[in-house]
């Protein structure tokens, strides 16, 4: 009886979620979905093994886009890492598309004004060409961004993805459905998080991104809901013409 009561409320919950859903555009150069790992850095480099061996089981490195932070918290810059950089190096190889993350990821970095958004560019994009990276795509820590910062990133024609909208070069913005299921997902969630983050790619007839921070989802039920959720994605695909 106790596990019918919680399937129900698990069902209700999904339904108000989904029903929330508001209708992301579909971009062509993402697909039906696209993996957005962020705060790829040294600090999280078994953890970002563990994530990636995981993605590989499932043949997603095309889909899966890796936001580096060129020098974590100021103290970790990519040059004094080699072994990490050589790994970054083979997931590029192997399919994976390696982008910009901020630079040091301290507070609200990109909420800044246009000389500082700059400087802190061209400080990331000088660490990333350690690999040979140009990147198309950005993600500001927390989100956060000023608009001048905004203009300084599109100017350089990279495209900018936000927690609810992505905004191209060319001026157009679209919503999209981005979303994040495992930081540190308590085990007594997991089978929540799953039924709704199914539902909710079920209700997105544009793109759907999910989004992973190494460190939060690599405990027994992140791993679990990942597992579960790429095996989804993978039996999903080519959803949209």
């Amino acid at each position: 009886m106790k596990a019918e009561v919680s399937a129900i409320i698990i069902i209700v919950l999904v339904f108000a979620a989904s029903s929330s859903i508001s209708a992301p555009a579909y971009i062509p150069r993402f697909g039906d979905f696209a993996i957005l790992i962020h705060d790829v850095g040294p600090g999280y480099f078994e953890q970002l093994k563990e994530i990636t061996a995981l993605i590989d089981a499932y043949s997603l490195q095309n889909v899966t886009y890796l936001f580096v932070i060129p020098n974590h918290g100021g103290g970790m810059p990519l040059e004094d890492y080699p072994a990490f950089v050589a790994f970054l190096g083979r997931l590029k190889a192997e399919g994976y598309h390696v982008e910009l993350h901020g630079y040091t990821h301290i507070g609200d970095e990109f909420d800044c004004n246009s000389t500082a958004a700059e400087e802190k560019l061209e400080l990331g994009l000088r660490a990333l060409k350690l690999l040979n990276v140009t990147p198309e795509y950005f993600i500001a820590p927390r989100y956060s961004l000023s608009e001048d910062a905004l203009a300084v990133l599109l100017s350089r024609n990279i495209t900018v993805i936000g927690e609810d909208f992505v905004y191209f070069p060319n001026g157009t913005v679209e919503p999209v459905c981005n979303r994040e299921y495992t930081w540190y997902l308590p085990s007594p969630f997991l089978d929540y998080q799953l039924v709704s983050a199914r539902a909710s790619y079920a209700h997105t007839r544009g793109t759907f991104f999910l989004s992973i921070h190494p460190g939060a989802v690599n405990n027994d039920a992140g791993m679990e809901f990942l597992r579960e959720f790429l095996g989804f994605l993978k039996a999903h695909e080519k959803r949209n013409p």
